[in-house]
């Protein structure tokens, strides 16, 4: 099976763009589009499902990604050992401000439990910049919010959206609301004013910042009610639900996505790794909320 096709395909299931596959692998949409009707031709299955401009993979495709990715690790790790490549520069890293705290720490550990004598160069930014600093070749790989159900890079773990106050300051209980969120660019935002909207409660935006940690300050603070992913709480909040008036919220997926052209560590089989990880790490926490 041709590796180059596998990587194309492979490279969609991360971006979940035929546009955003393309610039990541160097061709035209035109051509990796022919990329992708060989590889059907070749598997002779259907492996992407189109509605309009909205492109997703199907049973078929979801399958195939699972063992292309196993074909390319392998190819990854033959290359890597027979050209025995070295640290010879940090892995640079993104994530977003809200998994700064709980999971890049986790991620990092799993990289220097791999490769000991690794190094990191970390950039905290919204995941909007992130996919682009990746596609441009200045990150390694990088932590991203998606939707729930979305099929992009390998999937860490859901978080599930949440309404938070001060338990000291009961900013949720007046009237306009007053909401502090996050920047437009964030998926909580559009959720938080889209739910609040429709249950008919008056509301008033505050403010709005790129950073979780100044979000969670003018919440503790007393200047408003915010919507983030629950991973992102701490103790000196209060979260909110239906019992207090509050609509639910989506839940948000974190993924890893990573760079074809990245540094020589940076692989598949890191990546997977890196999975295994994450779902041990936050197990026992889902346990004992479970037996709670």
């Amino acid at each position: 099976m041709d590796a180059d096709l596998l990587r194309s395909f492979v490279s969609f299931a991360e971006c979940g763009s035929f546009n955003r596959a393309a610039d990541r692998v160097g061709r035209t949409p035109s051509a990796f589009s022919m990329q992708m009707k060989r590889l059907e031709e070749t598997m002779g299955q259907k492996l992407f499902s189109r509605e309009g401009r909205n492109v997703t993979l199907t049973n078929e495709g979801i399958t195939l990604v699972g063992y292309a990715r196993r074909i390319l690790s392998l190819q990854d790790e033959a290359r890597e050992s027979i050209r025995g490549e070295t640290l010879s520069r940090p892995v640079r890293i993104g994530c977003p401000d809200d998994y700064a705290e709980k999971i890049l720490p986790v991620i990092l550990r799993a990289m220097r439990d791999i490769h000991p004598g690794i190094q990191f160069f970390i950039s905290i930014n919204p995941t909007i910049i992130l996919r682009r600093m990746l596609d441009q070749g200045e990150l390694d790989l990088t932590i991203i919010s998606r939707s729930e159900k979305g099929e992009e890079g390998y999937f860490l773990r859901r978080e599930a959206g949440v309404w938070v106050t001060s338990a000291q300051h009961q900013q949720h209980l007046k009237n306009p609301l007053p909401l502090v969120l996050p920047a437009e660019d964030c998926k909580f935002h559009a959720w938080a004013i889209d739910a609040i909207s429709k249950s008919g409660r008056a509301f008033q935006l505050l403010a709005t910042t790129r950073q979780a940690a100044s979000l969670l300050h003018l919440v503790r603070d007393g200047l408003g009610v915010a919507a983030l992913a629950a991973i992102t709480v701490n103790d000196s909040l209060q979260i909110l639900d239906h019992r207090d008036g509050f609509p639910p919220l989506p839940a948000v997926g974190i993924a890893l996505l990573i760079n074809e052209a990245a540094h020589p560590m940076v692989n598949r089989q890191l990546a997977t790794s890196i999975q295994l990880r994450v779902s041990d790490a936050f197990e026992p926490a889902k346990t004992a909320r479970q037996t709670a």
